[in-house]
């Protein structure tokens, strides 16, 4: 049983013992058809060799009668006897001082006692009486040796058995060295695949077989993929980690140069506000006034600093006015910046499906992708015109659901034909990843580049909490 219970685990036991065990059968059916037949045989052969000794004491019996040398006759005819298999016979004299015959076939090699038992026939004796002249001298008595023809039996049994089992051996042994071979790239696969595991994508060297040598190349394909995705995402964490220090970095130029001044002077201005009311009482209403705008305008000047740190950290406007609302207001700036470039933007209808009532995480994705697809057209498309597409995708599988569909479009150069991703479309596609949608990149309908964004969009999206807020006073104010 466990070796059963090996071969249903193991593919190489398969291999090697299914064949094992059908030649295991074959043996077993051999032998058995050997031993079917073998009591026929024997039975035939013994009846063959008393039918021809028979004919032969019968021939000799009769020329005996007559003869003048009855000794020469009855050396004659144990000659004759001697060649006839499976038959003992022997002479009894009336007289004991006669000469006596007697043949008697012996085998040095006997089959087993069981083996005997199992297949040897009942002994059948005849006996011929011995006449000379009339005068009957003595008798000759014939009886039948089965043993040997299961003598011959036995041994031919043996010679096949054996036979059978050097071939079944060497079989098995092919089988085996067969089956190693063969599945060795199997094993290869199996190392690769725990190389993977580890973070190591090395090839794996040409696999010989023919029908795995397309599993090979398989695997081979995706450790290439593999390893380009671990490079590519060593370099998007190298890019965040970089961006995020030079993000802190100019947050704190910006804070220590703008904030910092205006904070300062708004620190000067109300001390001297409070020198001139307490210490000076000659100084005019219009001092102080001057003084109190100049605060203002500083107030002003801190207030846009901080709008704009906002908006780069995370767009304001898309709390306030929505998705549809902020795209707008960035396309028409970015046109306004890029005005040898033609931009045409088309956005869906304030209804009941509309994007400012989307969720947050979907409504920041497509701005930021709308963005950085602007920001690449303006920097490597060469284009001349641009066009900016944001709709609900709802004609998908009625189980799946709506999706906002963006599509950026430019009659540029289009793609390199060696391709790959920048850190700005591997932002992109994270961000589309992370929401359970895709990214397309391919030529567009002008041979320049085609972008499109599916973002799927939850029933939660559409629940009024989702719903952006409107601006409190307190919220306006602040910003």
């Amino acid at each position: 049983m466990p070796l059963f219970g090996m071969a249903h685990r193991s593919l190489r036991t398969r291999v090697v013992l299914i064949p094992s065990s059908i030649l295991f059968l074959g043996m077993l059916a051999a032998v058995g058809v050997t031993l079917l037949a073998a009591r026929s045989r024997i039975g035939s052969e013994i009846q063959s060799g008393v039918n021809m000794g028979s004919l032969l004491i019968g021939y000799a019996l009769e020329k005996m009668e007559v003869a003048q040398q009855p000794d020469a006759a009855l050396a004659r005819l144990r000659h004759e006897l001697a060649h006839v298999r499976h038959i003992s016979v022997h002479y009894e004299p009336d007289q004991p001082q006669a000469h006596g015959l007697r043949i008697d076939h012996t085998n040095e090699a006997r089959a087993p006692d069981w083996f005997l038992h199992l297949f040897q026939p009942a002994r059948v004796v005849k006996i011929f009486p011995v006449l000379i002249r009339g005068v009957e001298r003595g008798r000759l008595v014939m009886s039948t040796r089965p043993a040997d023809e299961v003598t011959e039996i036995w041994s031919g049994l043996v010679f096949l058995t054996a036979l059978l089992a050097a071939i079944s051996v060497a079989i098995v042994t092919l089988l085996y060295l067969t089956a190693r071979f063969t599945l060795k790239p199997l094993h290869d696969l199996a190392d690769g695949l725990d190389r993977l595991e580890h973070g190591q994508f090395d090839a794996l060297a040409e696999i010989e077989v023919e029908e795995l040598r397309r599993i090979g190349q398989k695997f081979n394909h995706l450790a290439h993929s593999l390893a380009r995705t671990e490079a590519d995402n060593r370099l998007l964490i190298e890019r965040l980690m970089s961006v995020q220090d030079a993000e802190r970095k100019e947050l704190a130029r910006e804070l220590h140069d703008e904030f910092g001044a205006s904070l300062f002077g708004i620190r000067a201005a109300a001390s001297c506000i409070i020198e001139d009311a307490t210490q000076n009482a000659a100084a005019t209403r219009m001092d102080i006034v001057d003084r109190a705008q100049a605060i203002s305008s500083l107030a002003d000047s801190i207030q846009k600093q901080n709008y704009r740190i906002l908006d780069r950290i995370r767009p304001v406007i898309l709390h306030q006015m929505g998705l549809t609302d902020a795209v707008r207001q960035l396309v028409e700036s970015w046109a306004t910046t890029n005005r040898d470039i033609s931009c045409a933007l088309a956005l869906p209808q304030e209804t009941s499906q509309s994007p400012r009532l989307f969720g947050e995480e979907a409504s920041l994705t497509s701005y930021r992708i709308i963005q950085e697809c602007l920001t690449n057209v303006a920097r490597h498309s060469k284009a001349k015109s641009v066009s900016v597409s944001l709709s609900v995708d709802s004609t998908a599988d009625a189980a799946q659901p709506p999706s906002i569909l963006i599509e950026v479009e430019d009659d540029g150069i289009g793609l390199a034909p060696d391709f790959r991703f920048g850190f700005g479309f591997l932002g992109m596609s994270e961000r589309v990843r992370k929401l359970g949608g895709r990214l397309e990149i391919s030529k567009g309908t002008c041979s320049g580049t085609l972008i499109r964004a599916f973002i799927p969009l939850d029933d939660e999206a559409h629940a009024p909490s989702a719903r952006p807020h409107a601006p409190t006073a307190a919220s306006t104010a602040s910003t």
